[in-house]
């Protein structure tokens, strides 16, 4: 990691010839420790945004083939419905209620 360069400023020792200059020397210094925290918590919400993303996208990609799922399972013939009418036509056959009178 690159130190930063507020970190470098502040170990210095620094004189300046009036106050005016060590307020601005000590506004320069604090502006740099001020990017520093900035920057890392922009990477710290960056990482979370991408988190938020990842999770977002995995609960899409299983909600659409779940979906799929249901949908291709209602697609296929009902067998069992089919199963029970044949056999109530072929019973009803066999007894004779189909016949031609």
């Amino acid at each position: 990691m690159v130190p930063a360069l507020a970190d470098d400023m502040a170990e210095e020792q620094r004189h300046y010839q009036d106050p005016i200059q060590a307020q601005l020397g000590e506004r320069v210094t604090n502006l740099g420790r001020r990017q520093t925290d900035l920057e890392a918590e922009m990477r710290s919400g960056f990482r979370q945004i991408e988190q938020s993303f990842s999770s977002f996208t995995n609960e899409t990609r299983n909600s659409i083939a779940a979906l799929g799922t249901s949908i291709s399972e209602r697609s296929r013939p009902q067998w069992q419905a089919l199963g029970v009418t044949v056999s109530v036509v072929v019973g009803a056959w066999r007894a004779g209620l189909l016949a031609d009178s």
